[in-house]
């Protein structure tokens, strides 16, 4: 009897619930491999297993999942990073009982019996997996970190080595990764040291199923009058206390503003002290300005929203960032960016939206101000550019078929189809 191809995805979030962009990103990635695969294809996901008591779980994302999982051949098999499902990501010591139960579960459940396959492992906490398989297995793994603690833990040493020795462990015997943005790319080759031959791209963008959530009508409430929305997880690097500081600016300058929605989210049932601090911050500084503290589907739903002015990226550090590319699809123009990291290059200024250095206060204000100065025909001109870039350069399901045609040339996948998009 001939043994059945396989693919594994692990991913840390986006099956349990979805708190980050990392998580939309895995959905979509999922969603995407669902639609390409033949029937006869095994899948398997290990997901990183959450309690629904946890607050990172959310039921009604992980029904979704479920749904999109409901296919012949595929099965999941939830992996324990040894906090007993009340934290997907953890710390260092986390990632290290992560890998070694899910190396547990492909090699005990999942690869044997299995002909040719693929392992796909999607972010850090996963990145020590490769040395952990039997050795002709190795070629088979592609790891996708979508950050770093070069990025945003550089203080945490111990991180930083074991994501260098995860990273390279494998190499040797063929293991690839896996870049999701040009930034990432060299962000591997020139800081991690991953020989350019070992990299391999998977670009983040746009699924099926982006394209018609971002294109369906606007949600119902929100905000009486006109908006600017930020929006992101509430840390530091996101920048919303350089927006804060712009805004300041602007409105010293003497310019109208509009209400400044700041979605700068958690996952916690009461807000953190950092979310605590800007709420007071925009209090004592008297600005019209609100807060949104959980992020819900209605939060990203907002870009679709027509009393909706600017949006706007403020971040200090940033691997992607899918905003821009997710405001594009949406026709929410203008986007206002920094060029942090891999924000750099997705909006072209002046034509796609408008951007600013990182970290700059000043430079950000500039930029409101252009962006709130557009006439609605400049407005209009501006989002027809923006949702053919958006169609051009983010276009997930052409970055999956090149993926798969690289790292799984023994699969047959069906004929482009663009109604896939």
């Amino acid at each position: 009897m001939s043994r059945r191809p396989a693919i594994a995805v692990a991913i840390h979030d986006g099956y349990y619930g979805c708190g980050t962009g990392a998580g939309y990103a895995n959905h979509g990635f999922l969603e995407t491999l669902v639609a390409l695969l033949p029937s006869h294809v095994r899948l398997a996901v290990l997901p990183v297993f959450l309690h629904p008591g946890s607050p990172e779980h959310h039921a009604r994302w992980h029904a979704r999942a479920r749904a999109l999982l409901d296919r012949p051949h595929t099965t999941v098999h939830p992996v324990s990073n040894g906090t007993a499902g009340t934290d997907r990501w953890g710390t260092l010591a986390n990632f290290r009982h992560l890998v070694r139960d899910t190396a547990r579960r492909l090699s005990g459940e999942v690869l044997p019996g299995a002909g040719p396959a693929l392992v796909v492992a999607f972010d850090a906490p996963f990145l020590g997996l490769a040395a952990l398989l039997p050795r002709e297995r190795r070629r088979d793994v592609v790891l996708v970190p979508r950050s770093s603690a070069l990025i945003h833990a550089p203080w945490d040493t111990p991180r930083v080595g074991w994501e260098r020795a995860g990273l390279h462990a494998g190499l040797a015997d063929g293991t690839r990764i896996g870049a999701i943005s040009p930034f990432l790319g060299t962000h591997l080759r020139e800081d991690y040291g991953v020989p350019a031959a070992s990299v391999i791209e998977l670009r983040d963008g746009l699924s099926a199923g982006d394209w018609e959530t971002f294109s369906g009508p606007p949600p119902p409430g929100g905000p009486a009058g006109e908006f600017v929305l930020a929006m992101g997880r509430a840390e530091p690097y996101k920048g919303f206390d350089d927006l804060i500081d712009a805004w300041v600016l602007a409105r010293q300058a003497g310019r109208p503003l509009p209400h400044l929605l700041l979605a700068a989210t958690a996952e916690t049932a009461e807000p953190t002290p950092y979310q605590r601090a800007l709420a007071a911050r925009l209090h004592a500084l008297g600005l019209d300005a609100s807060m949104r503290y959980r992020f819900t589907p209605e939060v990203a739903g907002l870009l679709r929203h027509p009393r909706l002015r600017a949006v706007v990226v403020p971040s200090r550090a940033e691997p992607f960032g899918r905003i821009p590319m997710e405001a594009f699809a949406a026709g929410a123009t203008p986007v206002v960016t920094t060029t942090a990291q891999g924000l750099a290059g997705q909006v072209v200024d002046g034509e796609t939206g408008f951007t600013c250095p990182a970290g700059s206060p000043h430079g950000l204000a500039a930029a409101l101000g252009r962006a709130l100065d557009l006439t609605p025909a400049q407005r209009a001109a501006m989002r027809r550019r923006a949702r053919q870039r958006a169609r051009d350069d983010y276009d997930h399901v052409a970055a999956v078929r090149a993926f798969l045609r690289h790292t799984a040339p023994w699969l047959p996948l069906p004929q482009r189809d663009d109604r896939l998009r």
